[in-house]
């Protein structure tokens, strides 16, 4: 086993066009002297927020090209005899509606939900609302959502119109329930417009309020309601409200006990961070905050509540690496092969608070990259997500975004700059470079390449 050390700074990422600068060689000149002088690239990360990135980082996600068993089951016409969906078709004639809770999760899956929607109602009889749930935690989500409406409006409106749109954040307030009892609040039949004003004011789709888009799309008793349950959502209060009238009740996947389903979810959680540590006996410490323990050890044990004997967590404190001889003592002193140190930089609206923190920051990987240099342990600098958020800067208001992509330094006396670069990669592959790099016998995917002779050549003249 080789001692290793990931720190992660979340929400900080590689900035976009348009964000304003944060990052400088000033401001973390420690920083700067590693992406100078150990192997430095960039990952692409889907997560705009803590839960969704461990999740990411624990599990791996599916890959384009990799068969979906909604997508076989629906182009193979194999749904047809799915025993739940003979029900939803079944249940809903002119007296009733269907209404459709279509978490956004993953723009990639409109295409299975279009070919959905058209099996649900194939014969164009029947009436069927959408009412969507966005997900997405960035506002350059808003032109797929727009598209997304675009194809259910003009597209598809033979088998169902679009009935109202709110984001997950604000699925429990009393404005949601006023409009699906009773269509009060506001109406946009051109919704393009109220997107343009929610990137405008800069509110991530997550959070933005209800409208509706479509009229007479209320909920009535012994109404049909499917949840297509791509992403989960908490909406205890909604659904208990909802429920309060006769409904008849389906889901995609697994939703609430008594709730039919579909198919159960594809995610395979066996191939979880802590399923891994457990098969080769790797011994991890896990630095993060109080508040967030109980989540990291959620998600990092493949969205299982139990605790992996293999993982301690404790909380993080600048303390511990104080000094190079701090850090030395930390890892010499302790029997862990790994160690995760947790940093987040999101929830600040005040830029001087950020970089207030990335200077702090900073000198903590100044002292755990001279240990690590002098005692051959691997250092590597990442984040699981980078953040769009507006800040204040003085009197004026800014935006950072740090979304899509976050950069990795990977410190090794084993793995010099002249002989090795660093692969494109996303998160998870992040996680398997870590674990592979403390333990051979792992054998992941890594991020860390050997220079071929016509790379050395070329890197040379940079």
């Amino acid at each position: 086993m080789r001692k290793t050390i990931l720190m992660l700074i979340n929400g900080f990422g590689v900035e976009k066009k348009g964000s304003d600068e944060v990052y400088s060689a000033k401001l973390m000149p420690n920083l700067d002297y590693m992406v100078k002088n150990y192997l430095f690239g960039s990952l692409s990360t889907n997560a705009g927020d803590y839960n969704n990135a461990y999740r990411i980082f624990s599990m791996p996600e599916k890959q384009k090209g990799e068969e979906d068993e909604i997508d076989y089951l629906i182009f193979e016409k194999k749904l047809d005899t799915n025993p739940v969906l003979q029900n939803v078709r079944d249940n809903i004639g002119e007296e009733n509606t269907l209404h459709i809770f279509y978490t956004l999760d993953s723009f990639a899956e409109f295409n299975q939900v279009k070919e959905f929607l058209k099996i649900i109602n194939a014969q164009k009889n029947k009436k069927v609302f959408v009412h969507l749930i966005m997900t997405a935690t960035s506002t350059a989500a808003y032109e797929d959502i727009k598209k997304v409406i675009s194809k259910i409006s003009f597209e598809i409106s033979e088998y169902c119109k679009m009935g109202m749109v709110v984001g997950r954040n604000k699925i429990n307030v009393d404005d949601v329930l006023r409009a699906f009892y009773r269509e009060l609040g506001e109406h946009w039949n051109e919704s393009g417009k109220k997107f343009e004003i929610l990137e405008k004011e800069i509110i991530n789709p997550e959070d933005a309020g209800i409208f509706i888009i479509t009229g007479g799309c209320t909920l009535k008793e012994n109404d049909s309601v499917l949840f297509l349950n791509y992403d989960d959502v908490e909406m205890e209060r909604f659904y208990a409200d909802i429920t309060k009238m006769p409904l008849k009740q389906y889901s995609l996947y697994p939703f609430k006990d008594d709730v039919p389903f579909m198919f159960k979810r594809a995610d395979d959680r066996s191939i979880s961070f802590s399923t891994t540590v457990e098969k080769y006996g790797i011994r991890i410490l896990h630095l993060t905050t109080q508040n967030r323990i109980n989540d990291v050890n959620f998600y990092l044990n493949g969205m299982e509540k139990r605790k992996s004997p293999n993982i301690t967590y404790a909380v993080n404190d600048m303390g511990l690496f104080k000094t190079k001889e701090a850090v030395i003592e930390l890892l010499t002193n302790n029997p862990y092969d790994g160690y995760i140190i947790d940093y987040t930089i999101g929830g600040y609206n005040r830029m001087e608070d950020i970089k207030r923190d990335l200077q702090s920051i900073d000198e903590v990987i100044k002292n755990i990259s001279d240990a690590s240099k002098e005692k051959d342990y691997t250092f590597i600098v990442s984040s699981l997500y980078g953040m769009h958020t507006p800040v204040m800067e003085g009197v004026v208001n800014k935006v950072i975004d740090f979304s899509g992509k976050v950069p990795c330094v990977f410190q090794s006396n084993l793995f010099p700059k002249q002989e090795y670069s660093l692969n494109a990669g996303t998160t998870y592959g992040l996680q398997q470079t870590f674990l592979t790099n403390i333990c051979d016998e792992v054998k992941a995917n890594k991020l860390v390449h050997k220079l071929s002779k016509v790379e050395k050549m070329l890197s040379k003249g940079k």
